[in-house]
């Protein structure tokens, strides 16, 4: 049988925006998640390390492989959200 436990109040971290709980070193704010056509799962977060300023996290999952993350700053996110909109529509033609 699978035990559960709840979240208290004090095991919430203190930056409202983080959904991580309990102690931690990165905060991350989970925004979407999806899976691929072959498999992978594909998440998108907010991260802060320490002080550090926020950053887009892509973090891809597979079944078989150890997972991957890559952290971008925000100006270079903002590039690739453009390239993949480019993509897109180029994809679309």
């Amino acid at each position: 049988m699978t035990r559960t436990a709840r979240i208290t109040e004090e095991d919430k971290c203190p930056r409202k925006w983080c959904q991580e709980a309990g102690e931690h070193e990165v905060h991350r704010h989970y925004l979407t998640s999806f899976m691929t056509a072959d498999g992978r799962a594909i998440g998108v977060n907010v991260v802060q390390s320490g002080e550090r300023p926020r950053a887009v996290e892509l973090t891809m999952l597979s079944r078989q492989d150890p997972g991957e993350t890559v952290v971008f700053q925000a100006a270079d996110a903002e590039l690739i959200s453009k390239g993949m909109r480019a993509a897109v529509r180029i994809a679309r033609r």
